[in-house]
């Protein structure tokens, strides 16, 4: 295990940063924008996530993973401390665009090192280890958020803060990942193509895929318009949202791995995947009906990441247990669900904007949730 303490390490403090920012984006961005114009930027943020991820394995193998690794970490950072110094609305347009486009890239050079390390006769186990790490580094990010809202210049401090995270972390990466592989394990293998006609034809890989991509809509929702209803709509302090968020997170630490266990040993991952996506449709119902009562939304919130727990670890194991390691461009596409969930998101969220009240974007949400079920539904079950 101690030749991937590096990569632990690393995506233990990006968590961190992203915790730290992952629901105070949107709030910085809507004291500049209107939330119409603020889903636009998590879509053209989406959009240059994707077009970087399209032509990465081409970058990596021309200049090598490493140097992808530490350019994307500096110009994240540079435009980390750029959000916290900018007064202009430009300004902030042009930096959030450039972070939100970059972040993704270095989780993903971060899951080329961890695969490039792993044996495949315990990726479960490495993988299981990688998450809980990585959703511990995410649920601690607003511990964080609550204690730096305390001090003076509220958005300056935490981001101030958070882009600090990521010097430590250019220089830890410069000192700490290698390019050299270890002798006992053969290069990843980078395919220039995405093989979207063999995915579509693999139904089951194709119904996981699609099962997770409405999780990650989920998510991108939840990040970019319950911090602005939230703050801005019921009036909630960032030391309350802080407390809030924190354990709202705490089912990714919690339930992830016991329910990987329950899953390889008993009862597949279908039932477990099911149940997910009835507790998150279930939570989401309740939310446009709470008021500012702050312990009701804990309570909501912590649900509804339950259910969402659930779904993760489900469609991650599930996924896995489909391809072999040769399935490059099925991990690729599987990992390309997230940024394409987010220009999902913000195009479903500006129209229902502009359609419903703040609130009923909440039954928006419900319905991308029972997408997923619907996929999960038909899976053909592991045990």
């Amino acid at each position: 295990m101690m030749r991937f303490v590096p990569v632990f390490v690393a995506s233990f403090f990006l968590s961190i940063h992203f915790g730290i920012l992952l629901y105070v984006n949107s709030s910085l961005l809507g004291r500049f924008f209107g939330p119409s114009i603020v889903s636009l930027f998590f879509l053209l943020g989406a959009a240059g996530s994707i077009l970087i991820f399209l032509f990465a394995p081409k970058l990596i193998r021309r200049f090598g993973k490493r140097p992808l690794l530490l350019l994307s970490l500096i110009f994240t950072a540079v435009s980390t401390f750029g959000l916290a110094l900018a007064v202009t609305s430009s300004a902030i347009a042009i930096f959030f665009v450039v972070y939100a486009s970059l972040l993704p890239v270095i989780y993903y050079c971060l899951d080329i090192f961890l695969e490039e390390l792993s044996l495949d006769t315990r990726t479960g186990e490495i993988r299981g280890v990688y998450l809980t790490i990585l959703n511990l580094g995410i649920a601690l990010g607003p511990f964080t958020l609550a204690f730096l809202s305390t001090m003076g210049e509220e958005l300056k401090s935490i981001y101030l803060t958070a882009g600090l995270l990521l010097v430590f972390l250019i220089l830890f990466a410069f000192f700490s990942f290698k390019t050299k592989f270890p002798e006992e394990h053969k290069p990843f293998h980078y395919s220039p193509r995405l093989p979207f006609g063999d995915w579509w034809r693999n139904k089951d890989v194709r119904q996981v895929t699609l099962a997770r991509l409405a999780l990650e809509s989920f998510f991108a929702f939840m990040v970019i318009y319950v911090p602005i209803y939230l703050h801005l709509n019921l009036g909630f302090e960032w030391s309350e949202l802080g407390v809030m968020f924190s354990i709202m997170l705490l089912p990714f630490v919690l339930f992830q791995w016991p329910m990987g266990e329950l899953a390889d040993r008993f009862y597949g991952e279908k039932e477990i995947l099911i149940a997910g996506f009835i507790i998150t449709a279930l939570s989401l119902l309740f939310m446009p009906f709470l008021g500012k009562v702050f312990l009701a939304w804990v309570i909501i919130l912590f649900c509804s990441r339950v259910g969402a727990s659930f779904i993760e670890i489900m469609t991650e194991s599930y996924f896995f247990k489909q391809i072999g390691p040769a399935d490059t461009g099925f991990i690729s596409i599987f990992r390309l669900a997230r940024p394409v969930s987010i220009v999902l998101g913000a195009v479903i969220g500006t129209l229902a904007l502009n359609l419903f009240s703040f609130e009923k974007i909440f039954f928006v949400v419900v319905v991308v949730i029972l997408f997923g079920l619907q996929q999960s539904l038909s899976l053909k079950d592991t045990r």
